[in-house]
């Protein structure tokens, strides 16, 4: 484990691995075209199989880059119960304030269809967004990318430059936004706690509700929001979203700030 963390690239070269993480998607599309071709699998489970080959194919290369490089993230504080439950309704809000932001841009026919074709409301969609993805993309983009950025620049740029790269590896601006927001919260966390964990959590938290809204709606239109199912105005819907984030929010952040600083005392 220490091997695949060990990586601790500059701003540059975490463009560069984003570039190999992105191209590593054709290995994904190419494995599942095979895994179908030959029978060996259903289209969704080819699908996810894909996915595994391409992490499996970017892990050596990750070992690879960061030889020579020992630097590794120190342990972060303990942190109590009540924090992990504040990361349900904060992680939340985060996908239904965002979702609004990009649902005027219109979507391409071409890119709904693929998107509906690749998300369904099956098993192995749920371990890809709920699992593998949060899994790999945190050990990815904060367990490497954001802590190489931390150990050369200042918090507040580094977490906003992997917060842009985490957000563009994404490539549309559908899912540009809300990955960014994501990466903002998440990279502050980790910079405060050092806990990769805590940013998996918070990760697949959010792809869960978004598959569970998937799975509970399954005809509703791209641009569908919270308050368009609850039939309630919009304004109403989200400032109480966002009154519950901002409260989780500042619940986490004193939780964090008042464990690191009673370590930090002993």
């Amino acid at each position: 484990m220490n091997r695949l963390l060990a990586y601790s690239p500059n701003l540059k070269q975490s463009w560069m691995l984003t570039f190999i993480i992105i191209a590593s998607s054709f290995v994904e599309v190419l494995a599942s075209r095979i895994i179908q071709y030959t029978g060996a699998a259903t289209p969704e489970w080819a699908e996810l199989s894909g996915m595994v080959l391409s992490y499996a194919v970017l892990a050596p290369i990750v070992v690879r880059l960061g030889k020579g490089d020992s630097y590794a993230p120190a342990a972060g504080p303990g942190l109590p119960p009540l924090l992990w439950f504040l990361l349900v309704p904060f992680a939340l809000s985060i996908g239904l304030l965002t979702k609004p932001l990009t649902a005027w841009i219109p979507m391409p026919d071409i890119l709904i269809q693929m998107m509906a074709e690749v998300f369904q409301s099956n098993l192995s969609t749920f371990l890809k967004l709920v699992v593998i993805a949060p899994l790999c993309e945190e050990w990815l983009f904060r367990g490497i990318i954001l802590k190489g950025l931390l150990a050369r620049y200042s918090p507040l740029k580094g977490i906003i430059w992997s917060a842009v790269i985490f957000g563009a590896m994404h490539i549309n601006p559908w899912q540009f936004v809300p990955a960014f927001f994501l990466a903002l919260a998440a990279g502050w966390i980790y910079w405060r706690t050092r806990s990769l964990w805590i940013c998996i959590f918070m990760h697949a938290v959010i792809n869960a509700f978004a598959f569970l809204f998937m799975f509970l709606f399954p005809d509703a239109p791209d641009n569908t929001t919270i308050a368009d199912i609850i039939n309630i105005h919009y304004v109403y819907v989200y400032l109480a979203v966002l009154a519950v984030g901002a409260l989780s929010w500042a619940g986490i952040k004193h939780i964090i700030s008042s464990k690191i600083n009673t370590d930090m005392r002993r």
